[in-house]
């Protein structure tokens, strides 16, 4: 069984496309626009996609050109349909002709599932699981310790706030990192697991966003009406946490972090925004790869958490950058 994308604005063709592809034993993703499609392929990673050529928002060919430029979806077959292309297009693997039969289209159903790449497999027995997890441990001794002393420095009557702050915010930083590389080796070993719950996300950044604002100025764009999700609360507010501590630290205090959701039927999209730095766009992907030396610092390790935890939501996490113009990071999570 595969799980396959199936795009089309018109709602009967959709309809009797995605029966096809069901009937043939597979699941189906139904997108309505070019541009849902985009945002279902990010956050699902299916084995093939189908779709029409003539579609709001973002045609057929612009999506199949926007798949391509993907390092997660680049050999993903693509089944482009189309009544005006008379040939199809270089970036889709297989055309059809509008009208077709429907034999024909079963038969190249086949044929593309046949000839799709096998999904990447994750060697659990990776170095760094075991390191992740020794130097976890390693590191909680110390940091309690550390963590009882301040609390002492705290009580006196005579110290220095602003030295006491710069240690509280270096603790909370290696604290993080113990849980990083705890839930870094709990993720190699394949051994988190969510607990998921049908629940209001818009509330969740709400709460989220509304912490953060007490550290710096943060504005919030997001639906009033609850957007029901079922996602595993506790890991989603690790997500938003460690985006949000990303965009403060990149604009170090030089403007506003901008959050913003929106909502489908299908999906929802988190993006926060800043107005830092930015990155260069080949660095970009390495903001995801942790224990590198990428541009994000020791960052990048919270960054390659929430993007498996997203994953593990059946979502995705992304980025936008350019130096000069700040960052957007995007967290997309399919609804039911």
């Amino acid at each position: 069984m595969s799980l396959v994308l199936v795009a089309d604005d018109e709602p009967a063709v959709l309809e009797v496309l995605s029966q096809v592809v069901e009937d043939l034993g597979h699941d189906v993703l139904r997108a309505r626009d070019g541009e849902e499609a985009l945002g279902l392929a990010r956050a699902r990673r299916p084995q093939l996609v189908v779709t029409d050529h003539m579609m709001p928002r973002l045609s057929g060919v612009e999506l199949c050109r926007r798949l391509k430029q993907e390092e997660q979806l680049k050999d993903v077959p693509i089944i482009l349909l189309s009544a005006v292309l008379p040939q199809g297009a270089p970036e889709a693997s297989a055309f059809l002709h509008k009208p077709f039969e429907i034999t024909d289209f079963e038969s190249v159903i086949r044929q593309s599932l046949a000839a799709a790449p096998a999904p990447r497999t994750v060697n659990t027995d990776s170095p760094v699981e075991v390191l992740g997890q020794w130097v976890a441990q390693t590191l909680q001794g110390p940091v309690d310790t550390a963590r009882e002393q301040l609390k002492r420095l705290e009580a006196a009557p005579a110290v220095d706030r602003s030295a006491l702050s710069s240690l509280e915010a270096q603790l909370q930083s290696l604290e993080a990192l113990g849980r990083n590389l705890k839930d870094v080796a709990r993720l190699a070993a394949g051994g988190l697991a969510l607990q998921p719950v049908e629940a209001d996300l818009a509330q969740h950044l709400r709460d989220a966003v509304t912490s953060w604002k007490v550290r710096a100025p943060v504005a919030l764009v997001a639906p009033s009406e609850p957007v029901s999700v079922r996602f595993d609360p506790e890991r989603v507010r690790q997500i938003f946490d460690v985006l949000l501590a990303n965009a403060v630290s990149q604009n170090g205090g030089r403007g506003e972090v901008k959050v913003e959701m929106q909502a489908s039927r299908s999906l929802v999209t988190v993006q926060v925004k800043d107005v830092g730095p930015g990155f260069p766009e080949e660095e970009v992907p390495r903001l995801f790869t942790p224990f590198q030396s990428g541009p994000a610092g020791i960052a990048g390790l919270g960054l390659h958490v929430a993007s498996e935890l997203a994953r593990l939501h059946g979502g995705a996490l992304s980025a936008v950058s350019r130096p000069g113009h700040g960052s957007t990071f995007s967290l997309l999570l399919p609804r039911g």
